[in-house]
Protein backbone atom coordinates (compact mmCIF):
# COMPACT_ATOMS: atom_id res chain seq x y z
CA UNK A 1 0.00 0.00 0.00
CA UNK A 2 2.71 2.48 1.28
CA UNK A 3 4.56 1.42 -2.37
CA UNK A 4 1.42 2.20 -4.49
CA UNK A 5 1.05 5.87 -2.92
CA UNK A 6 4.90 6.50 -3.05
CA UNK A 7 4.12 5.53 -6.85
CA UNK A 8 1.10 8.07 -7.34
CA UNK A 9 2.48 10.84 -5.13
CA UNK A 10 5.69 10.49 -7.46
CA UNK A 11 3.54 11.01 -10.56
CA UNK A 12 1.88 13.82 -9.49
CA UNK A 13 4.94 15.34 -9.00
CA UNK A 14 6.09 14.70 -12.35
CA UNK A 15 3.20 16.20 -14.25
CA UNK A 16 3.25 19.34 -11.73
CA UNK A 17 6.80 20.02 -13.08
CA UNK A 18 5.96 19.23 -16.43
CA UNK A 19 2.97 21.58 -16.35
CA UNK A 20 5.33 23.95 -14.89
CA UNK A 21 8.01 23.64 -17.65
CA UNK A 22 5.76 23.89 -20.18
CA UNK A 23 3.98 27.09 -19.22
CA UNK A 24 7.40 28.55 -18.77
CA UNK A 25 7.78 27.91 -22.44
CA UNK A 26 4.61 29.66 -23.60
CA UNK A 27 5.23 32.47 -21.52
CA UNK A 28 8.85 33.25 -23.40
CA UNK A 29 7.41 32.33 -26.40
CA UNK A 30 4.87 34.82 -26.10
CA UNK A 31 7.52 37.14 -25.18
CA UNK A 32 9.83 36.53 -27.69
CA UNK A 33 6.98 36.96 -30.49
CA UNK A 34 6.02 40.67 -28.77
CA UNK A 35 9.27 41.75 -28.76
CA UNK A 36 10.94 40.52 -32.26
CA UNK A 37 8.25 39.44 -34.70
CA UNK A 38 10.60 37.33 -37.07
CA UNK A 39 8.75 35.20 -40.27
CA UNK A 40 10.60 33.30 -42.99
CA UNK A 41 10.32 35.91 -45.77
CA UNK A 42 12.11 37.67 -43.30
CA UNK A 43 14.98 34.84 -43.20
CA UNK A 44 14.91 34.99 -46.67
CA UNK A 45 15.43 38.80 -47.23
CA UNK A 46 18.56 38.73 -45.10
CA UNK A 47 20.26 35.48 -47.64
CA UNK A 48 19.40 38.03 -50.49
CA UNK A 49 21.22 40.73 -48.99
CA UNK A 50 24.48 38.70 -48.32
CA UNK A 51 24.24 37.13 -51.66
CA UNK A 52 24.35 40.57 -53.39
CA UNK A 53 26.94 41.46 -51.26
CA UNK A 54 28.84 38.42 -52.46
CA UNK A 55 28.08 39.07 -55.72
CA UNK A 56 29.14 42.91 -55.99
CA UNK A 57 32.65 41.52 -54.15
CA UNK A 58 32.73 39.31 -57.65
CA UNK A 59 31.70 41.23 -59.87
CA UNK A 60 34.44 42.17 -62.99
CA UNK A 61 36.09 45.70 -63.06
CA UNK A 62 34.11 46.28 -66.86
CA UNK A 63 34.77 45.96 -70.71
CA UNK A 64 36.94 47.94 -72.61
CA UNK A 65 35.69 49.14 -76.07
CA UNK A 66 37.38 49.16 -79.17
CA UNK A 67 37.54 51.27 -82.36
CA UNK A 68 39.74 50.03 -84.95
CA UNK A 69 41.31 51.07 -88.05
CA UNK A 70 43.05 49.30 -90.97
CA UNK A 71 44.21 49.88 -94.50
CA UNK A 72 41.56 47.30 -95.53
CA UNK A 73 38.57 48.82 -93.20
CA UNK A 74 37.83 52.04 -91.36
CA UNK A 75 36.09 52.55 -87.60
CA UNK A 76 34.99 49.12 -87.25
CA UNK A 77 33.92 48.21 -84.00
CA UNK A 78 35.61 45.08 -82.34
CA UNK A 79 34.43 42.96 -79.73
CA UNK A 80 34.54 44.75 -76.22
CA UNK A 81 37.23 43.24 -74.42
CA UNK A 82 37.74 42.24 -70.35
CA UNK A 83 39.40 44.25 -67.81
CA UNK A 84 40.94 42.24 -65.11
CA UNK A 85 42.55 42.89 -61.71
CA UNK A 86 43.94 39.84 -60.72
CA UNK A 87 47.93 40.80 -62.45
CA UNK A 88 49.95 37.45 -63.59
CA UNK A 89 53.30 38.84 -63.97
CA UNK A 90 53.39 39.07 -67.65
CA UNK A 91 54.76 42.15 -69.56
CA UNK A 92 52.73 45.06 -69.99
CA UNK A 93 53.04 47.09 -73.36
CA UNK A 94 51.68 50.20 -72.42
CA UNK A 95 52.06 51.51 -69.09
CA UNK A 96 49.03 54.10 -68.44
CA UNK A 97 49.55 56.73 -65.24
CA UNK A 98 45.83 57.93 -65.03
CA UNK A 99 47.43 59.93 -61.77
CA UNK A 100 49.65 61.98 -64.28
CA UNK A 101 47.55 64.84 -65.03
CA UNK A 102 49.30 67.28 -67.66
CA UNK A 103 47.60 70.02 -69.83
CA UNK A 104 44.08 70.42 -70.08
CA UNK A 105 42.52 69.56 -73.85
CA UNK A 106 40.61 72.45 -76.04
CA UNK A 107 39.79 70.42 -78.84
CA UNK A 108 40.78 69.65 -82.63
CA UNK A 109 40.06 70.93 -85.91
CA UNK A 110 41.71 72.30 -89.11
CA UNK A 111 40.63 75.27 -91.56
CA UNK A 112 38.29 76.36 -93.42
CA UNK A 113 39.60 77.43 -96.95
CA UNK A 114 38.12 79.01 -100.47
CA UNK A 115 39.33 75.64 -101.96
CA UNK A 116 38.04 73.40 -99.85
CA UNK A 117 34.16 75.08 -100.17
CA UNK A 118 34.80 75.11 -103.86
CA UNK A 119 35.20 71.46 -103.80
CA UNK A 120 32.11 70.84 -101.56
CA UNK A 121 30.35 72.87 -104.47
CA UNK A 122 30.82 70.14 -107.09
CA UNK A 123 28.54 67.91 -104.71
CA UNK A 124 25.07 68.15 -104.30
CA UNK A 125 23.36 69.88 -101.06
CA UNK A 126 22.41 66.64 -99.45
CA UNK A 127 26.01 65.07 -100.36
CA UNK A 128 27.96 68.79 -99.18
CA UNK A 129 25.59 68.28 -95.98
CA UNK A 130 26.93 64.77 -95.68
CA UNK A 131 30.05 65.94 -95.54
CA UNK A 132 30.15 68.87 -92.76
CA UNK A 133 28.43 66.36 -90.96
CA UNK A 134 30.68 63.86 -90.84
CA UNK A 135 33.26 66.63 -90.07
CA UNK A 136 31.84 68.57 -87.22
CA UNK A 137 28.48 66.28 -85.76
CA UNK A 138 29.12 66.50 -82.21
CA UNK A 139 27.49 63.20 -81.61
CA UNK A 140 28.50 60.24 -85.37
CA UNK A 141 31.11 62.69 -86.60
CA UNK A 142 34.58 63.50 -86.29
CA UNK A 143 33.49 66.23 -83.70
CA UNK A 144 35.79 69.65 -84.32
CA UNK A 145 35.33 72.29 -82.33
CA UNK A 146 38.28 74.79 -82.97
CA UNK A 147 38.76 75.96 -86.98
CA UNK A 148 40.79 78.99 -88.53
CA UNK A 149 40.06 81.00 -91.09
CA UNK A 150 42.24 83.20 -93.14
CA UNK A 151 41.76 86.77 -93.36
CA UNK A 152 41.99 87.61 -96.98
CA UNK A 153 44.23 84.88 -99.28
CA UNK A 154 46.34 81.99 -97.68
CA UNK A 155 47.98 80.11 -100.50
CA UNK A 156 44.70 77.86 -100.80
CA UNK A 157 42.39 80.96 -101.47
CA UNK A 158 41.11 80.65 -105.03
CA UNK A 159 43.13 83.57 -106.37
CA UNK A 160 44.67 86.54 -104.05
CA UNK A 161 43.47 88.86 -102.23
CA UNK A 162 43.39 90.92 -99.38
CA UNK A 163 39.98 93.43 -97.52
CA UNK A 164 41.19 96.71 -98.34
CA UNK A 165 43.45 97.27 -101.44
CA UNK A 166 42.67 100.78 -101.30
CA UNK A 167 46.51 102.66 -100.84
CA UNK A 168 46.69 104.30 -97.50
CA UNK A 169 43.37 103.98 -96.55
CA UNK A 170 44.39 104.51 -92.91
CA UNK A 171 40.64 104.61 -91.60
CA UNK A 172 39.99 101.69 -92.72
CA UNK A 173 37.03 103.38 -94.57
CA UNK A 174 37.02 100.71 -97.74
CA UNK A 175 37.17 97.60 -95.88
CA UNK A 176 35.14 95.15 -96.87
CA UNK A 177 34.59 91.52 -96.47
CA UNK A 178 32.23 90.79 -99.30
CA UNK A 179 34.70 88.21 -100.75
CA UNK A 180 34.23 86.02 -98.22
CA UNK A 181 30.86 86.02 -98.28
CA UNK A 182 31.22 83.60 -101.82
CA UNK A 183 32.97 80.97 -100.05
CA UNK A 184 34.71 81.33 -96.42
CA UNK A 185 31.51 82.36 -94.50
CA UNK A 186 28.92 79.53 -96.23
CA UNK A 187 31.31 77.12 -95.25
CA UNK A 188 31.73 78.54 -91.93
CA UNK A 189 27.84 78.51 -91.64
CA UNK A 190 27.60 75.46 -92.93
CA UNK A 191 29.89 74.09 -89.82
CA UNK A 192 27.90 75.58 -87.47
CA UNK A 193 24.86 74.22 -87.86
CA UNK A 194 26.10 70.89 -87.35
CA UNK A 195 28.58 72.96 -83.76
CA UNK A 196 27.32 75.74 -82.84
CA UNK A 197 29.36 76.26 -80.26
CA UNK A 198 32.83 76.01 -82.53
CA UNK A 199 35.02 78.15 -82.13
CA UNK A 200 36.75 80.05 -84.92
CA UNK A 201 40.33 82.13 -84.70
CA UNK A 202 41.70 84.03 -87.69
CA UNK A 203 45.36 84.40 -88.92
CA UNK A 204 46.34 86.72 -91.83
CA UNK A 205 48.75 85.57 -94.40
CA UNK A 206 49.65 88.71 -95.88
CA UNK A 207 48.42 92.34 -95.15
CA UNK A 208 46.97 94.62 -97.86
CA UNK A 209 50.07 95.19 -99.95
CA UNK A 210 50.53 98.62 -99.49
CA UNK A 211 51.26 98.19 -95.87
CA UNK A 212 54.75 95.48 -97.17
CA UNK A 213 57.53 96.95 -98.61
CA UNK A 214 57.47 95.02 -101.89
CA UNK A 215 53.99 96.32 -102.55
CA UNK A 216 52.95 92.45 -103.56
CA UNK A 217 50.58 89.97 -102.34
CA UNK A 218 53.62 87.53 -101.91
CA UNK A 219 56.95 87.62 -100.00
CA UNK A 220 58.24 91.16 -98.59
CA UNK A 221 58.31 92.68 -95.08
CA UNK A 222 56.19 94.44 -93.28
CA UNK A 223 56.59 97.79 -92.94
CA UNK A 224 58.34 99.69 -89.72
CA UNK A 225 56.17 102.34 -89.00
CA UNK A 226 53.70 103.73 -86.62
CA UNK A 227 51.04 104.67 -88.92
CA UNK A 228 51.27 101.50 -90.71
CA UNK A 229 51.03 99.11 -87.50
CA UNK A 230 48.05 101.62 -86.27
CA UNK A 231 46.53 100.64 -89.60
CA UNK A 232 46.98 97.24 -89.40
CA UNK A 233 45.73 96.76 -86.05
CA UNK A 234 42.51 98.47 -87.11
CA UNK A 235 42.38 96.39 -89.97
CA UNK A 236 42.43 93.19 -87.80
CA UNK A 237 39.47 94.92 -85.58
CA UNK A 238 37.42 95.35 -88.22
CA UNK A 239 37.27 91.76 -89.16
CA UNK A 240 36.57 90.61 -85.66
CA UNK A 241 33.86 93.09 -85.94
CA UNK A 242 32.30 92.91 -89.59
CA UNK A 243 32.01 88.44 -89.23
CA UNK A 244 30.47 89.64 -85.84
CA UNK A 245 28.13 91.44 -87.94
CA UNK A 246 27.25 88.19 -89.70
CA UNK A 247 26.76 86.18 -86.60
CA UNK A 248 30.35 84.44 -86.80
CA UNK A 249 32.50 84.76 -83.67
CA UNK A 250 35.91 84.88 -83.61
CA UNK A 251 37.71 83.81 -80.75
CA UNK A 252 41.22 84.90 -81.25
CA UNK A 253 42.96 86.49 -83.74
CA UNK A 254 46.58 85.87 -84.97
CA UNK A 255 48.96 88.64 -86.16
CA UNK A 256 51.16 87.00 -89.17
CA UNK A 257 51.31 83.06 -90.21
CA UNK A 258 54.85 81.75 -90.44
CA UNK A 259 56.18 85.55 -89.82
CA UNK A 260 59.84 83.97 -90.46
CA UNK A 261 59.09 82.49 -94.14
CA UNK A 262 59.06 84.37 -97.57
CA UNK A 263 57.12 82.17 -99.99
CA UNK A 264 55.34 82.28 -104.09
CA UNK A 265 52.06 82.56 -101.89
CA UNK A 266 50.46 85.17 -99.73
CA UNK A 267 53.22 85.68 -96.87
CA UNK A 268 55.23 88.41 -95.28
CA UNK A 269 57.72 88.47 -93.36
CA UNK A 270 58.19 89.68 -89.77
CA UNK A 271 61.05 90.23 -86.62
CA UNK A 272 60.14 89.35 -83.25
CA UNK A 273 60.88 92.59 -82.29
CA UNK A 274 57.93 93.77 -84.82
CA UNK A 275 56.00 91.46 -83.35
CA UNK A 276 56.63 92.44 -79.68
CA UNK A 277 55.98 96.39 -80.89
CA UNK A 278 52.84 95.71 -82.83
CA UNK A 279 50.94 93.46 -80.01
CA UNK A 280 52.04 95.64 -77.32
CA UNK A 281 51.65 99.46 -78.65
CA UNK A 282 49.00 98.43 -81.10
CA UNK A 283 46.74 95.54 -81.64
CA UNK A 284 46.48 95.29 -77.28
CA UNK A 285 45.20 98.75 -76.74
CA UNK A 286 42.91 99.12 -79.54
CA UNK A 287 41.59 95.14 -79.18
CA UNK A 288 40.53 96.59 -75.52
CA UNK A 289 39.87 99.95 -76.34
CA UNK A 290 37.08 98.85 -78.58
CA UNK A 291 35.98 96.15 -76.51
CA UNK A 292 36.42 93.20 -78.66
CA UNK A 293 35.69 89.52 -77.02
CA UNK A 294 38.52 87.99 -79.17
CA UNK A 295 41.77 87.03 -77.90
CA UNK A 296 45.49 87.87 -79.25
CA UNK A 297 47.51 84.93 -80.56
CA UNK A 298 51.14 84.95 -80.37
CA UNK A 299 51.22 82.43 -84.04
CA UNK A 300 51.38 81.06 -86.07
CA UNK A 301 55.14 80.31 -85.54
CA UNK A 302 56.84 78.05 -87.61
CA UNK A 303 60.19 78.72 -86.48
CA UNK A 304 61.06 76.12 -83.40
CA UNK A 305 64.15 78.85 -82.19
CA UNK A 306 62.25 79.43 -78.32
CA UNK A 307 64.26 82.19 -77.95
CA UNK A 308 62.56 84.52 -81.12
CA UNK A 309 59.14 85.58 -81.11
CA UNK A 310 58.21 83.29 -77.68
CA UNK A 311 60.37 84.63 -75.82
CA UNK A 312 60.48 87.79 -77.01
CA UNK A 313 57.51 88.79 -76.84
CA UNK A 314 55.72 86.69 -73.98
CA UNK A 315 59.44 88.05 -71.92
CA UNK A 316 57.40 92.04 -72.26
CA UNK A 317 55.35 91.94 -69.08
CA UNK A 318 52.91 94.51 -71.34
CA UNK A 319 53.09 91.83 -74.64
CA UNK A 320 52.48 88.82 -72.20
CA UNK A 321 49.07 90.36 -70.57
CA UNK A 322 47.84 90.99 -73.99
CA UNK A 323 48.79 87.45 -75.52
CA UNK A 324 46.66 84.61 -74.02
CA UNK A 325 47.45 81.77 -76.85
CA UNK A 326 50.44 80.76 -78.42
CA UNK A 327 50.15 79.23 -81.86
CA UNK A 328 52.99 76.71 -83.26
CA UNK A 329 53.24 74.88 -86.25
CA UNK A 330 55.68 72.35 -87.96
CA UNK A 331 59.02 72.76 -86.29
CA UNK A 332 57.70 75.18 -83.66
CA UNK A 333 56.89 72.25 -82.33
CA UNK A 334 60.55 72.57 -80.25
CA UNK A 335 59.48 75.46 -78.62
CA UNK A 336 56.39 74.01 -77.21
CA UNK A 337 57.81 72.66 -74.43
CA UNK A 338 59.80 76.26 -72.79
CA UNK A 339 56.84 77.95 -73.66
CA UNK A 340 54.79 75.72 -71.15
CA UNK A 341 57.83 75.50 -68.62
CA UNK A 342 57.98 79.18 -68.64
CA UNK A 343 54.44 80.68 -69.24
CA UNK A 344 52.27 78.27 -67.82
CA UNK A 345 49.21 80.22 -67.98
CA UNK A 346 49.19 80.61 -71.90
CA UNK A 347 46.76 78.16 -73.61
CA UNK A 348 48.90 76.57 -76.45
CA UNK A 349 47.73 75.54 -79.77
CA UNK A 350 48.91 73.00 -82.98
CA UNK A 351 47.38 75.32 -85.34
CA UNK A 352 48.60 73.81 -88.90
CA UNK A 353 49.17 69.96 -89.42
CA UNK A 354 52.24 69.10 -91.69
CA UNK A 355 50.88 69.07 -95.19
CA UNK A 356 52.53 65.59 -96.65
CA UNK A 357 53.75 65.32 -100.34
CA UNK A 358 57.03 67.34 -99.33
CA UNK A 359 58.65 69.42 -102.40
CA UNK A 360 61.93 69.31 -100.56
CA UNK A 361 62.19 64.78 -100.62
CA UNK A 362 62.57 64.22 -104.92
CA UNK A 363 61.98 60.76 -104.06
CA UNK A 364 58.66 61.12 -102.75
CA UNK A 365 57.08 64.13 -104.13
CA UNK A 366 54.29 64.09 -106.50
CA UNK A 367 54.30 67.41 -108.76
CA UNK A 368 50.59 66.36 -109.93
CA UNK A 369 48.67 65.07 -106.68
CA UNK A 370 49.16 64.70 -102.99
CA UNK A 371 49.09 61.11 -101.73
CA UNK A 372 46.32 61.08 -99.45
CA UNK A 373 47.73 57.52 -98.30
CA UNK A 374 48.19 55.82 -95.34
CA UNK A 375 51.67 56.37 -94.90
CA UNK A 376 50.78 60.09 -94.90
CA UNK A 377 48.01 59.16 -91.74
CA UNK A 378 50.86 57.30 -90.13
CA UNK A 379 52.55 60.70 -90.38
CA UNK A 380 49.95 62.83 -89.09
CA UNK A 381 49.20 60.34 -85.72
CA UNK A 382 52.79 60.77 -85.45
CA UNK A 383 52.61 64.10 -85.49
CA UNK A 384 49.75 64.55 -83.13
CA UNK A 385 51.14 62.49 -80.52
CA UNK A 386 54.32 64.60 -80.93
CA UNK A 387 52.94 67.99 -80.24
CA UNK A 388 50.53 66.55 -77.23
CA UNK A 389 53.79 64.87 -75.42
CA UNK A 390 55.02 68.46 -75.78
CA UNK A 391 52.92 69.86 -73.91
CA UNK A 392 49.72 71.50 -76.53
CA UNK A 393 46.03 72.21 -75.63
CA UNK A 394 44.49 71.60 -79.01
CA UNK A 395 45.36 70.24 -82.32
CA UNK A 396 44.79 71.46 -86.01
CA UNK A 397 44.64 70.13 -89.45
CA UNK A 398 45.33 72.29 -92.45
CA UNK A 399 42.80 71.76 -95.36
CA UNK A 400 39.82 69.51 -94.24
CA UNK A 401 38.61 69.66 -97.60
CA UNK A 402 40.17 69.88 -101.37
CA UNK A 403 39.73 68.26 -104.64
CA UNK A 404 41.71 65.13 -105.94
CA UNK A 405 44.50 67.43 -107.18
CA UNK A 406 44.95 69.73 -103.97
CA UNK A 407 47.16 72.42 -105.07
CA UNK A 408 48.11 75.81 -103.76
CA UNK A 409 48.08 78.60 -105.67
CA UNK A 410 52.08 79.32 -105.49
CA UNK A 411 53.55 80.88 -108.30
CA UNK A 412 56.18 78.63 -108.64
CA UNK A 413 55.43 75.58 -107.66
CA UNK A 414 51.57 74.68 -106.82
CA UNK A 415 52.14 72.20 -104.18
CA UNK A 416 50.03 70.16 -103.98
CA UNK A 417 48.83 68.85 -100.23
CA UNK A 418 46.48 65.91 -98.94
CA UNK A 419 43.35 66.69 -96.88
CA UNK A 420 41.51 64.83 -94.67
CA UNK A 421 38.42 64.73 -97.49
CA UNK A 422 38.83 64.36 -100.66
CA UNK A 423 36.30 65.75 -103.30
CA UNK A 424 37.00 64.11 -107.34
CA UNK A 425 36.36 66.71 -109.86
CA UNK A 426 35.51 64.04 -112.45
CA UNK A 427 33.52 61.38 -110.73
CA UNK A 428 32.07 63.75 -107.49
CA UNK A 429 33.39 60.87 -105.55
CA UNK A 430 33.75 61.83 -102.07
CA UNK A 431 36.77 59.92 -100.23
CA UNK A 432 37.39 60.22 -96.43
CA UNK A 433 41.66 59.55 -96.44
CA UNK A 434 43.25 57.40 -94.17
CA UNK A 435 44.76 60.67 -92.45
CA UNK A 436 40.62 61.75 -91.70
CA UNK A 437 40.95 58.21 -89.74
CA UNK A 438 43.72 58.69 -87.83
CA UNK A 439 42.81 62.03 -86.72
CA UNK A 440 39.33 60.85 -86.05
CA UNK A 441 40.88 58.31 -83.41
CA UNK A 442 41.47 61.39 -81.86
CA UNK A 443 38.66 63.97 -81.94
CA UNK A 444 35.64 61.63 -81.69
CA UNK A 445 37.16 60.51 -78.26
CA UNK A 446 38.87 62.75 -76.18
CA UNK A 447 36.47 65.26 -75.15
CA UNK A 448 36.85 69.09 -74.56
CA UNK A 449 38.37 69.37 -70.70
CA UNK A 450 40.34 66.08 -70.64
CA UNK A 451 43.68 65.92 -69.82
CA UNK A 452 46.87 64.85 -71.31
CA UNK A 453 48.25 61.71 -69.04
CA UNK A 454 51.41 59.63 -69.17
CA UNK A 455 51.78 56.63 -71.30
CA UNK A 456 54.89 54.50 -71.63
CA UNK A 457 55.02 51.87 -74.79
CA UNK A 458 56.71 49.62 -76.06
CA UNK A 459 56.12 47.68 -79.66
CA UNK A 460 53.53 50.07 -80.59
CA UNK A 461 53.05 53.80 -79.86
CA UNK A 462 50.11 54.95 -77.68
CA UNK A 463 49.22 58.67 -76.42
CA UNK A 464 46.44 58.31 -73.28
CA UNK A 465 44.01 60.62 -71.86
CA UNK A 466 42.05 61.29 -68.98
CA UNK A 467 38.20 62.01 -69.60
CA UNK A 468 36.25 64.48 -67.49
CA UNK A 469 34.14 61.97 -66.68
CA UNK A 470 36.75 59.68 -65.94
CA UNK A 471 37.03 57.40 -68.97
CA UNK A 472 40.45 56.87 -69.89
CA UNK A 473 41.03 56.97 -73.94
CA UNK A 474 44.13 55.35 -75.11
CA UNK A 475 44.85 55.88 -78.88
CA UNK A 476 47.70 53.46 -80.46
CA UNK A 477 49.37 53.06 -83.87
CA UNK A 478 50.68 50.06 -85.34
CA UNK A 479 52.95 50.99 -88.02
CA UNK A 480 54.55 47.49 -88.69
CA UNK A 481 53.47 44.46 -91.19
CA UNK A 482 53.38 42.69 -88.79
CA UNK A 483 50.36 42.19 -85.78
CA UNK A 484 51.33 42.64 -82.39
CA UNK A 485 49.88 41.22 -79.31
CA UNK A 486 49.96 43.44 -76.28
CA UNK A 487 48.83 44.33 -73.03
CA UNK A 488 47.73 47.43 -72.04
CA UNK A 489 47.22 48.29 -68.11
CA UNK A 490 46.47 51.08 -66.20
CA UNK A 491 47.78 51.31 -62.24
CA UNK A 492 44.84 49.11 -61.43
CA UNK A 493 43.48 46.86 -64.36
CA UNK A 494 44.79 45.70 -67.46
CA UNK A 495 43.66 43.83 -70.61
CA UNK A 496 45.27 41.69 -73.69
CA UNK A 497 44.57 42.73 -77.58
CA UNK A 498 46.04 41.68 -80.94
CA UNK A 499 46.61 44.78 -83.18
CA UNK A 500 46.09 44.19 -86.46
CA UNK A 501 49.30 45.43 -88.67
CA UNK A 502 49.38 48.81 -90.14
CA UNK A 503 46.41 50.19 -87.95
CA UNK A 504 44.92 53.07 -85.55
CA UNK A 505 43.07 51.98 -82.01
CA UNK A 506 40.75 53.61 -80.07
CA UNK A 507 40.34 52.03 -76.27
CA UNK A 508 37.95 53.31 -74.09
CA UNK A 509 38.92 52.35 -70.46
CA UNK A 510 35.26 52.61 -68.13
CA UNK A 511 34.99 54.50 -65.02
CA UNK A 512 35.94 52.67 -62.08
Amino acid sequence: MIKNITVLRTKKIIAILSAVFIAGILFLTASCEKESPVSVEDDRVIVEEEKEDVTEEMEEPGKVTWKLSTREEQWVDMEELSLLDEYDGQRIHVTIDQSSKKQEIDGFGGAFNEKGWEALLLLSPEERDEVIKELFDPESGAKFNICRVPIGASDYATSRYTLNEVENDFDMENFSIDRDREYLIPYINAALGYRPDLKIWASVWTPPTWMKTNGEFDGGNMKDEPEIYEAYALYLARFVEEYGNEGIDIFAVAVQNEPYIETNYPSCLWTPEQFLVFIRDYMGPLFEERNLGAEIMLGTIQNGDYSLFPKTVLSDPVAHDYVSIVGFQWSGVNSVAETRVNYPDKRIMQTETECGNFYWKPEEFDPDCPQNDWKYGVHTWGKVKEYFDEGVNSYLLWNIVLDEEGKSIDSERPWPQNAAVVVDKQTKEVIYTPMFYAFKHFTFFVESGASYIDSAATGVEAVSFLNPDGEIIVVVQNSEEEAKEIRIGTSEYWFDVKIPEMSWSTFVIPVE
